[in-house]
């Protein structure tokens, strides 16, 4: 009797599993695109603003600060299928005065102003300099994103907030920062599809591990959540990734 050879092995399985891989990272690309978009718009927002302000000729004011910020903010949270909850401009101390900074900064498509209050203080730089997404970008001269945490300071949700240092010239110091808010419930809107099509437990997480969004009912934003192994990852953004167990796919 001759021996025959079973097309159904490991060999198939495999082949079988190709256009789904496939499909999984044309899904993470979507994601990368996404995150990469929002970066590429806020570093670009960055410089345009410091050209503005590099330009300003006298001392830099409030009302000029607004002049400049709020249009921007304007075109940013009323985009149809835009992600911005909320943007704004917060000034470093020395570009409005000594040890004074100043807040340029709206939510929501009415455009709510956020702790203008702030502006009246001589010792409003006090209220920010702590905060991680104005420290850090001021520190390192560099992008980051915080979150996801509870912004109770403006929307009372689950947000990122993306923010990048202002310089008014390249060896200068930081003038300020521009930011952008992203709710949480919002992302998930845009991407969970792209989720559920990378698995069944496809988690986007931020540069600490921490889940941001995930196809999976038990894990939450803010939620510190490692994959089991095997598990693929997928780089999204300068700083997030996604990552889904390999058995799901």
């Amino acid at each position: 009797m001759s021996e025959t050879t079973s097309t159904a092995g490991p060999s198939a399985a495999s082949a079988k599993r190709v256009p789904v891989e496939k499909a999984a990272g044309q899904a993470a690309a979507e994601l990368d695109v996404t995150i990469s978009g929002i970066e590429h718009r806020l570093a670009a927002w960055a410089a345009e603003a410091g050209s503005a302000l590099a330009a300003m000729s006298g001392k830099v004011t409030g009302t000029a600060v607004d002049k400049l910020i709020r249009p921007v903010v304007e075109e940013l949270v009323q985009l149809p299928d835009g992600y911005a909850a909320g943007a704004g401009f917060i000034a470093n101390a020395g570009l409005l005065g000594p040890e004074r900074s100043y807040i340029a900064w709206w939510q929501g498509p009415d455009l709510e102003p956020v702790d203008a209050l702030a502006n009246f203080s001589p010792n409003s730089i006090s209220r920010y300099v702590k905060a991680e997404w104005f420290r850090i970008p001021v520190e390192t001269g560099r992008a980051h994103v915080t979150g996801p945490y509870v912004d109770f300071l403006c929307t009372d949700e689950y947000v990122l907030t993306f923010t990048h240092p202002v310089f008014t010239r390249p060896d200068g110091l930081v003038a300020g920062i521009v930011g952008i808010d992203i709710t949480v419930q919002r992302l998930e809107r845009g991407a969970m599809p792209a989720l559920r099509r990378i698995g069944a437990r496809a988690t986007l997480a931020n540069a600490d591990g921490r889940a941001v969004v995930s196809a999976a009912s038990d894990i939450d934003a803010g939620d510190l959540a490692a994959p089991d192994e095997p598990c693929r990852h997928y780089p999204v953004g300068r700083t997030f990734t996604v990552w889904s167990d390999a058995a799901g796919l």
